[in-house]
C-alpha cells in the first residue's frame, strides 16, 4: 500500500469523524440534551471543528503528493524524531538518595 493510498483512507478516516460529530450534534439539539444557550455558544466551535475535519485532509494529501520522496522521508524522520523528545520529556525523572 502506497503512501498515497495511506493519505486518501486517512482522509476518508476524517471526513467520516466530521459526519459523526455533525450527527452527534444535531442528535444534541432534537434531543434536548444541549441547552440551547450553549448551544448557541458551541456551535461556532463545532462547525470550525468540522471544517477543518473536512478540509484539512484534502489540503494534507495534495501537499504530501505534491513533494519528492526524499523530501517525504525527511518529514517522517523530523516527526519520529520530535515524538522521541516528547516521549523522553514525559518520563519521570529518576531522583537519587
Amino acid at each position: 500500500m502506497g503512501a498515497s493510498h495511506f493519505m486518501q483512507g486517512w482522509a476518508t478516516l476524517l471526513g467520516s469523524l466530521a459526519m459523526i460529530a455533525l450527527i452527534l450534534t444535531s442528535l444534541g439539539f432534537m434531543l434536548r440534551i444541549v441547552k440551547p444557550a450553549d448551544a448557541v455558544r458551541y456551535v461556532g466551535d463545532v462547525l470550525g471543528i468540522v471544517i477543518l475535519l473536512t478540509l484539512a485532509p484534502g489540503i494534507l494529501v495534495s501537499a504530501w503528493s505534491a513533494i519528492p520522496a526524499w523530501q517525504q522521508i525527511a518529514l517522517v524522520a523530523v516527526g519520529i524524531g520530535v515524538w522521541q523528545l516528547m516521549r523522553r520529556g514525559r518520563q519521570p525523572k529518576k531522583q537519587g538518595k
